[in-house]
C-alpha cells in the first residue's frame, strides 16, 4: 500500500447505504457507481476511488458518506489539501453535517503534522535533542526514505533511530506514521502506546492512534458479531470491548458493546458502557437513554429520571434519535404505571414519515388502554414488566419496519421538550418497583458490521425484531413460504404490535394468498388495531379488510395531519367512493390526477390505465342523473338498455324510447339506485297489432344494485297508458350482464370481448312474464388512426327469447354482428362520459319459431 494507512480508514468510515443524514438511500446508477468507489478503496485502489465517488457525488450531491469517501481516497494518497477543500465544499453545500466538519479537522490536523515530521528538523550545536553519529545517520536514511515513498525502509531507519534515541518523539511518530503507511497497523498502534508510556499522551499521539485504530477496530468488532451468532456472549463482549479500545471515538462500536452487554444479561456492565459513551460524547442521545434505561431496569429510578431528563432536553440530536428516545422512555414510564406521563411525553409528536411513527403510535395505545380503566397492575402486565417479586419487566414491542435500516435525516416537525408535568426528575413521579429486565424485552440495537466498522441504528423494544428481520430477507431472496412462516413467528412474539401483522398481511399477499391476507386485514379490524398504528398503515389495513368507511376515516386523518403523500390520493378516493362520500372522493381523484400531470421528486406516474380508471372513477362520482334514448328493431334481445319495455304480444317491430334518471344518493360505488321516468312505443308492427301512437306509453319506476360483486339489477316501474292500446300495469324485472373486455381499454389497440345479457320480468296485471338472453364473444378494436374513442367490435351471437303473451316457443337462433360506438364528454377529470352505439345482427334460427331468425338493429344515445 501507498499512502498513510492513518489516512485509509476514517473513524467514521462511509458505507453504501445511506448514512443518517442522507435524505435518501442511494438507488439505481448512483449505488453501483458508490458500490465501485468504496470496492476500491476496500483494495488500496484509491484513484479509482476518488474517481468513482467523484461520479457518485456527481449523481447524488446530497449524500453525505460519499463527500466523506472522497476526501478519504484524497488523504490516503497524501492529497491532504485537496481532501480538506472537497470537504470545506461539502459543509458549504450541505451545512455543518458532524462528520464532514470532524473530519477535516482531522484531516487538516494530520496535514500539519505528518509534515512537520517528515522533515529533519535543524538543531543548535549543545541542543539536546540534536542527533549525532549513528542516530543522526540512521535519522536521516529514515527522512530520505520517506520522501521517496519507501515506508518499509522507514520503518527499518526510524527503528535504529528509536533503538539509539528512545527519547525523541518526533523519531517516535516518524516511525507511527511509516508504520502507518506500510500497512503494518497493528505495529503502528504498539508504536503509539509506547510512545504514550514514554511521553504521556498528546494530541499528536491521539491524531494517528484515532486514524490507525480506525482501521484495527472492524476486525474484532466482526468478530464479536460472529460470537454473539454463536451464542458466545463473554467473546462477544471482550471483542467488543477491543474494538471500543481502538476507536473510543466511533459511537458505532460503544453501541454494540452495550447491546453484547445487554444480551449477556450484565445491566451494571451496559450501565458503564453506556456511561464511557456519554463521558465520550455528552451530545449523543442515545446513550444517555440506555444509560437510564439500563438503571431503570436496575430500579434505580432517581438516577434514571436524571438521564431521561437530559435525553428529552439534549439539542442537537437528529429528529429520529429524539423520537426513538421518546419511545424508549415511554415503555419505562408505561411499565412503571404511568400512562398519563408517557402519553404526555408523545403527544407533541407529529408523523414523521419515517420507521418511528408506528413504534410512537404502538406506544400512544398502550398509554391509551392504560389509562382506560385497566389497573396499574394489568397496564405493567400488558407492557411486559415482570421481576422476580412479582413486578414487571420492560416489554414494549417496537412497530417499526424491522426490514430496513432507519435512515434518521428527514423527519419534519421536530418534537417538543416535554413539559415539566411530563418529563419532570423523578422527584414528582410516583416511585415504581425494582425492575428486573428480559433479555427479549430490552431496546433493539441493531448493527451492521462490514471491512468499514460497526453501525448501529437502535429502536424501542420489539421482541419479534429478528424475525421480522428474517422475514423481510427472505422475501428479498423470493422465498415466499418463508417469509409468511418468520412473519407469523414475529406476530407471536409480538402479538400486540399491529406493524408485524402488517407484513404478515403483504407476506401473505406476495404469497398469493389473498383470502388469508384478508383475514388476518379483517381480525386486525375486529381486535381494534388500527389505532396503534399510523393512520396511513391503518387506512390500507382497512381497505385490505373491505372496511372503506374506516379506510376513508383513515386517510382523512392522514390528509388534516398533513401526512397524505401524493401518490396515496388515488387510494383515498377510492376508498371515499366506496365509503359513499361522492364530494370527497371527486376532490381526492382530481389532486391525484394533477399530480400525475406534472410528478416531483421519486413519485412514480401512475400508468395509463390508472389515470383512466381514476378520470372513470371521477366521472361516476360525479353523476348524478343522465338520459337515453334508444331505437332497436326486434330488440327484445339486443343489448342492455334501460329505456326499453318489452310489450307483450309484440314481434318483429321497431321500437323507440327515452328515459331520464336520478340517483338521489349519488353514486352508490359498486352499488346503485336510480328513479326513472320513460317514454316509449312500437312502431311498423307486422301482423296487425298495435303500433305508433296508440302503443304509447309512460313509465316511472325504481331500480337498484343491491349486490357490490354481482352485477344484477332489479327493478320495479309502473306502466302509465297514453296510447289507446295501452294498459296500466305493474312491471318487474331482474336483470344481470356479466363478461370481459367490455370497458375501453387505453393500454392495448385490440382485445377479446365477451357480453353476456339476460333479463326476465313479469307484469303483474296481465300475468305475462318474458325473459331474454344473449351471449356476444369477439375481438374489440380501437380505431386509433381516426379517433382513440371510437371502438368497433365485430362478433359472434347466440340468443334466445320468451313471451308468454305471444305462445309458448322459446326462439333460439344464432348468427354474426358488429357494432361500433363512439365515446366523448371527457375532460380533464372525467373519462368520456357519452356514447353512441349502434349494434346490427343476422341470426339463423336453431329452435323455436321465426322470431329467432333475421336481422336485428339497435342503436343506444347514452347521456
Amino acid at each position: 500500500m501507498s499512502g498513510p494507512a492513518c489516512a485509509q480508514g476514517a473513524a467514521n468510515a462511509p458505507r453504501p447505504a445511506a448514512s443518517g443524514q442522507d435524505t435518501l438511500p442511494l438507488t439505481g446508477a448512483a449505488y453501483r457507481v458508490a458500490q465501485e468507489a468504496y470496492d476500491a478503496y476496500g483494495r488500496g485502489d484509491y484513484a479509482g476511488a476518488v474517481a468513482r465517488s467523484r461520479e457518485a457525488i456527481r449523481q447524488r450531491p446530497d449524500v453525505v458518506s460519499l463527500r466523506v469517501l472522497l476526501a478519504n481516497a484524497l488523504a490516503a494518497q497524501r492529497r491532504y489539501g485537496e481532501a480538506s477543500r472537497s470537504l470545506g465544499d461539502a459543509i458549504a453545500q450541505l451545512g455543518g453535517d458532524p462528520a464532514l466538519v470532524a473530519r477535516r479537522k482531522q484531516i487538516d490536523a494530520l496535514n500539519v503534522s505528518t509534515r512537520a515530521v517528515a522533515r529533519p528538523a535543524r538543531r543548535q550545536p549543545g541542543d539536546p535533542n540534536a542527533l549525532s553519529g549513528a542516530a543522526l545517520n540512521a535519522a536521516q536514511q529514515a527522512y530520505k526514505a520517506y520522501a521517496a515513498k519507501d515506508f518499509a525502509g522507514t520503518v527499518k531507519y526510524a527503528n535504529q533511530a528509536v533503538a539509539l534515541r528512545p527519547d525523541l518523539l518526533r523519531l517516535r511518530l516518524l516511525l507511527i506514521d511509516a508504520a502507518s503507511a506500510a500497512g503494518q497497523d497493528s505495529d503502528a498502534w504498539n508504536a503509539d502506546q509506547d510512545a504514550v508510556k514514554r511521553f504521556g499522551d498528546s494530541d499528536e499521539l491521539r491524531l494517528r492512534r484515532g486514524f490507525i485504530g480506525s482501521r484495527l477496530a472492524p476486525r474484532p468488532s466482526a468478530a464479536s458479531q460472529a460470537a454473539r451468532q454463536q451464542g458466545d456472549d463473554v467473546e462477544a463482549v471482550a471483542l467488543a470491548r477491543e474494538a471500543v479500545a481502538y476507536a473510543p471515538d466511533h459511537l458505532g462500536y460503544r453501541l454494540q458493546l452495550i447491546d453484547a452487554l445487554f444480551a449477556a444479561n450484565d445491566l451494571p456492565g451496559a450501565q458503564a458502557a453506556a456511561s464511557a459513551a456519554v463521558a465520550a460524547n455528552d451530545t449523543a442521545i442515545m446513550p444517555l437513554t440506555l444509560r437510564g434505561y439500563a438503571l431503570a431496569a436496575q430500579g434505580r429510578t432517581v438516577e434514571a429520571e436524571t438521564d431521561f431528563d437530559k435525553a428529552l432536553h439534549l439539542a442537537g440530536a437528529t429528529q429520529r434519535d429524539q423520537r426513538v428516545a421518546r419511545a424508549i422512555i415511554a415503555d419505562v414510564w408505561i411499565a412503571q404505571g404511568q400512562p398519563r406521563r408517557a402519553l404526555d411525553l408523545l403527544a407533541p409528536l407529529k408523523a414523521g414519515g419515517d420507521d418511528t411513527d408506528a413504534a410512537i403510535a404502538l406506544r400512544r395505545q398502550r398509554a391509551r388502554q392504560a389509562l382506560g380503566g385497566e389497573a396499574a397492575g394489568d397496564a405493567r402486565a400488558a407492557s411486559g414488566f415482570v421481576g422476580s417479586n412479582g413486578s414487571s419487566v420492560l416489554n414494549a414491542s417496537n412497530a417499526s419496519n424491522a426490514s430496513n435500516a432507519p435512515n434518521a435525516s428527514n423527519a419534519s416537525n421536530a418534537p417538543n421538550a416535554p413539559s415539566a408535568s411530563s418529563a419532570s426528575s423523578a422527584s414528582s413521579a410516583p416511585n415504581p418497583p425494582q425492575l428486573s429486565l428480559d433479555p427479549a424485552r430490552r431496546p433493539v440495537i441493531d448493527c451492521v458490521v462490514d471491512r468499514f466498522g460497526a453501525s448501529c441504528d437502535v429502536y424501542a423494544a420489539d421482541p419479534g425484531f429478528a424475525a421480522a428481520r428474517a422475514a423481510t430477507l427472505a422475501a428479498a431472496a423470493k422465498d415466499k413460504s418463508a417469509a409468511v412462516a418468520h412473519a407469523r413467528d414475529a406476530v407471536k412474539a409480538a402479538p400486540d404490535d399491529p406493524q408485524h401483522r402488517v407484513q404478515l398481511i403483504n407476506a401473505l399477499s406476495a404469497a398469493g394468498d389473498q383470502r388469508g391476507a384478508t383475514h388476518e386485514a379483517q381480525q386486525m379490524l375486529a381486535a381494534g388495531m388500527l389505532d396503534a398504528l399510523p393512520d396511513m398503515s391503518a387506512a390500507y389495513i382497512a381497505q385490505r379488510a373491505g372496511n372503506n368507511r374506516v379506510a376513508y376515516q383513515r386517510f382523512s386523518m392522514a390528509d388534516e395531519a398533513g401526512t397524505l403523500p401524493a401518490a396515496a390520493h388515488a387510494d383515498a378516493g377510492y376508498a371515499a367512493l366506496h365509503a359513499h362520500r361522492n364530494r370527497e372522493a371527486a376532490r381526492y381523484f382530481e389532486q391525484a390526477i394533477d399530480a400525475s400531470a406534472s410528478p416531483a421528486g421519486d413519485t412514480q406516474s401512475p400508468t395509463p390505465v390508472q389515470l383512466n380508471d381514476m378520470r372513470s372513477a371521477h366521472a361516476e362520482v360525479t353523476r348524478d342523473w343522465g338520459f337515453n334514448t334508444s331505437l332497436n328493431y326486434r330488440g327484445a334481445g339486443m343489448q342492455p338498455g334501460y329505456a326499453s319495455s318489452p310489450t307483450p304480444g309484440t314481434s318483429n317491430n321497431w321500437q323507440a324510447g327515452v328515459e331520464a334518471y336520478w340517483r338521489p344518493f349519488g353514486s352508490l360505488g359498486e352499488r346503485m339506485l336510480e328513479l326513472y321516468a320513460r317514454g316509449y312505443e312500437s312502431f311498423g308492427v307486422k301482423n296487425g297489432g298495435a303500433s305508433g301512437a296508440e302503443t304509447l306509453q309512460a313509465t316511472v319506476g325504481a331500480r337498484a344494485k343491491p349486490f357490490s360483486q354481482i352485477d344484477a339489477i332489479v327493478a320495479f316501474e309502473r306502466i302509465i297508458p297514453i296510447g289507446s292500446r295501452v294498459n296500466p300495469d305493474w312491471l318487474a324485472r331482474l336483470a344481470y350482464s356479466g363478461g370481459f373486455g367490455i370497458e375501453r381499454r387505453v393500454d392495448v389497440p385490440s382485445w377479446w370481448t365477451a357480453k353476456l345479457y339476460a333479463e326476465t320480468g313479469a307484469y303483474l296485471n296481465t300475468g305475462s312474464v318474458y325473459a331474454t338472453t344473449n351471449l356476444q364473444l369477439g375481438r374489440t378494436f380501437r380505431m386509433d388512426s381516426y379517433s382513440p374513442k371510437w371502438t368497433v367490435f365485430p362478433y359472434a351471437v347466440i340468443g334466445a327469447d320468451y313471451d308468454s303473451s305471444v305462445n309458448h316457443s322459446i326462439p333460439f337462433g344464432a348468427g354474426v354482428g358488429i357494432s361500433t360506438r363512439y365515446w366523448f364528454r371527457d375532460s380533464q377529470y372525467d373519462a368520456p362520459r357519452s356514447y353512441v352505439d349502434l349494434s346490427v345482427q343476422y341470426r339463423l334460427k336453431i329452435a323455436g319459431d321465426e322470431r329467432a331468425r333475421g336481422v336485428f338493429f339497435g342503436m343506444i344515445y347514452s347521456y
